[in-house]
């Protein structure tokens, strides 16, 4: 009998509080299995990376890749915040320096239509003579990904070939998947021959794992506040699996020194990247999330402009707090605005806009503590409008004007607004509109940008 051990971690999104523990937890976990001769595989299932982040942003990933690598991965994935918030060359470039091998089957350069060399859709790893067959998917957003010149296929329809390519290869197949859970349980449902699914994207703390048939689906949670442990028994005699099980760990632990070092070495660099002036400010631009101000109607006027919209619209809560006058550096707009959110203009009506705006008025939806989708403030906070101007009544908003001119209700009006609200259903108008997005850009590079005429 054989027994194989994977140490997986998932959707730490640069929440590197805790990485000194983590890499403890590795480190002893490692040792104490070296010392018992049992082999293991250490995997990150992605979203390791976060722009919200300032070692990240500042860095262009290259820091959070030099994590992995001192932390002594093996095989890792990625996820979309690695995927869709950088751009192709920087994707590159921060993965040039990787120790570790990306197991990734259904991303492609459109130039090319080959899947990126620093990439392999499966890998066969031996494990004490045991051949363990590892996968790779990430969620597909094709509207995103094709502007940064990727195709992303299907994760489904990708793993039913790579896994008749692999199967008869291997005696142990693992899935790497950052497509999220509702797609582990389908795959474990339809498809044959997966023993083991380690999955990410939808952050569930699965305890136990989940084993549906004969496949065990793990998840450690997010922001780096669990590490899974997946064990399988091999039975070589037999040539099976007898046993598979998972499990949780908090990280508590003290941090290891060196880890913790690290991580306040490569933040500080990459504020040290960030110093570059991109305004200077005459006044204060104080914000309040609950109210129209000078900096977040900059926001909105940035969205219209950028866009080619006839208006602009924007959550208040986007702009986490004030800027002062006198000189403005890129390290200041990304700590007031360090959503990984991108520009998008959508088509709706006139009575579209009056919808909008009332659900925007609404204490509800002004006070909304969201969690993903992008944003990375606090509450959604006030709509704000530009180009658009109206009157409150007790029945609502009166006398819209679009600019100038009087709203027409079956009218078609271009909104420049933000990507968040096209994954959501804040606000459906936009859902359901007819979507153009605009990468790389994020709100900060628009922010910046207008703000050099303030």
């Amino acid at each position: 009998m054989i027994t194989l051990h994977f140490l997986h971690t998932n959707d730490i999104h640069s929440h590197l509080d805790s990485w000194g523990s983590l890499v403890n937890y590795l480190n002893q976990e490692r040792d104490r299995l070296y010392q018992v001769h049992e082999p293991f595989l250490t995997l990150d299932l992605g979203d390791h990376m976060d722009r919200v982040n300032p070692m990240t942003e500042g860095l262009l990933g290259t820091g959070n890749v030099q994590l992995l690598n001192d932390a002594g991965y093996d095989y890792v994935t990625i996820g979309n915040n690695e995927g869709i918030t950088f751009t192709k060359a920087q994707l590159n470039e921060a993965y040039r320096t990787r120790r570790f091998q990306i197991v990734l089957g259904n991303l492609y350069d459109q130039e090319v239509g080959t899947r990126p060399e620093w990439c392999t859709p499966f890998a066969i790893h031996h494990m004490q003579g045991v051949k363990v067959g590892l996968i790779g998917l990430t969620a597909a957003f094709p509207s995103f990904y094709s502007q940064l010149g990727w195709t992303i296929a299907d994760p489904f329809s990708e793993l039913e070939s790579l896994v008749r390519q692999i199967r008869q290869q291997v005696d142990v197949l693992v899935l790497l998947s950052h497509v999220g859970l509702p797609f582990d349980q389908r795959v474990a449902r339809e498809i044959e021959g997966i023993d083991v699914i380690i999955g990410a994207h939808t952050h569930h703390v699965l305890e136990q794992g989940e084993s549906i048939g004969d496949t065990l689906i793990a998840q450690a949670g997010k922001y780096c506040r669990y590490a899974g442990h997946v064990v399988v028994e091999y039975d070589e005699k037999k040539h099976r699996v007898v046993y598979k099980g998972a499990d949780l760990v908090t990280l508590r632990d003290q941090p290891d020194p060196l880890a913790k070092q690290e991580v306040e070495r490569l933040t500080e660099n990459g504020i040290a990247n960030m110093q570059q002036v991109v305004a200077y400010l005459k006044r204060d631009l104080p914000v309040d999330w609950f109210a129209e101000t000078e900096i977040t109607g900059i926001m909105a006027d940035a969205l219209r402009e950028w866009c080619g919209a006839d208006i602009g619209l924007v959550n208040a809560g986007v702009i986490l707090d004030s800027l002062h006058k006198g000189p403005v550096t890129r390290y200041m707009v990304h700590r007031i605005c360090p959503h990984p959110i991108n520009p998008c203009r959508v088509e709706v009506t006139g009575e579209e806009i009056i919808e909008m705006i009332t659900i925007g008025l609404k204490k509800e939806f002004q006070t909304y503590e969201l969690k993903g989708f992008g944003f990375r403030g606090k509450v959604l906070g006030k709509l704000v409008l530009s180009h658009v101007s109206y009157e409150l009544t007790e029945d609502g908003p009166v006398n819209i004007r679009i600019g100038e001119q009087p709203l027409l209700l079956e009218k078609k009006y271009s909104v420049g607004t933000i990507d968040m609200f096209t994954l959501g259903s804040f606000l459906p108008p936009i859902v359901k509109a007819k979507q153009r997005f605009y990468l790389p850009e994020t709100l900060r590079d628009l922010l910046a940008w207008r703000l050099q005429n303030e």
